[in-house]
């Protein structure tokens, strides 16, 4: 081979060279950036699902503890607040028996003075069942919905509780046995039905652990400090915050119409065909 075909050949093989280096080259850039455009949507769809996580989460939390439970006796109303954040299940279960009006005309059939006073049972209805008051539900118990370490209980009462056969749960965020506390009522461990009690006018620190909280009065303190036993519960309801009826309102505009129909003893009002007619009030 000359000198001049051998310098040929080492350029050719030399340019073969540099063109495999840079293809080489080529391809590992376009898998990096293939690469990162995966990863950037991958990020991308995992920030969307996180916010989209984290704004569902926001409204539910923002949505709880919104339901205000009110009861009507005939010594005044009680609002409580019901705190779903605290006892979902508790406040689901009374929110489903107060809209189908098991509640309503039940008696406080047990009321201990600078105690408590207890309502729920619906066999409280019926006199002739005077030595069952107290017994009675609506059927469908439930389990406890508790965490001691929340409400700061010592280990040694905690364990001794568990012991008991109470199943505690860490994930809540429970309330305290305190002055205006809704608590349920049991019989023991996990034996939650329909009713429940009012704690009057001191704390009672010995129930933490024992009693699910699920609500706390806001209105109408002195109408449980009012409640005697045998007192009857006219009606629950259950109302959004926000939404509290203005009574006072209400009775404003009823007197008005009132006076207006007083002072103009003459109606004017249209058949269903649209002809008008006149209807005098007797006086």
């Amino acid at each position: 081979m000359g000198k001049k075909s051998r310098q040929k050949w080492i350029d050719r093989e030399q340019a073969a060279h540099q063109h495999k280096v840079r293809s080489y080259r080529n391809r590992k850039i376009w898998k990096f950036l293939l690469g990162a455009l995966i990863l950037m949507g991958l990020i991308g769809v995992g920030s969307w699902q996180g916010w989209q996580y984290y704004q569902s989460k926001k409204i539910a939390m923002e949505n709880k503890d919104k339901q205000i439970a009110v009861i009507e006796t005939d010594k005044g109303t009680i609002r409580f607040r019901l705190y779903d954040s605290a006892a979902p299940k508790t406040v689901a279960n009374f929110v489903k028996l107060t809209e189908s009006g098991f509640y309503d005309g039940v008696k406080f059939h047990r009321v201990i003075e600078d105690f408590m006073i207890q309502t729920g049972d619906p066999l409280s209805r019926d006199e002739s069942k005077k030595d069952q008051w107290g017994t009675g539900g609506s059927g469908n118990k439930f389990d406890d919905e508790i965490n001691p370490w929340s409400l700061e209980l010592d280990a040694g009462t905690i364990r001794s509780l568990q012991e008991q056969g109470y199943v505690y749960n860490r994930n809540l965020s429970s309330r305290k046995n305190t002055v205006g506390a809704v608590s349920m009522a049991n019989s023991g461990p996990n034996t939650n039905d329909s009713q429940f009690f009012i704690i009057t006018q001191k704390d009672q620190p010995h129930l933490n652990g024992k009693h699910t909280v699920f609500g706390e009065v806001i209105e109408g303190m002195e109408t449980v400090l009012a409640i005697r036993q045998d007192d009857i519960i006219k009606k629950i309801t259950i109302e959004k915050e926000g939404e509290k009826t203005d009574t006072k309102t209400i009775t404003e505009d009823v007197s008005s119409d009132a006076n207006n129909i007083i002072s103009n003893p003459t109606i004017e009002a249209t058949t269903t065909s649209g002809q008008p007619i006149k209807i005098e009030l007797a006086e």
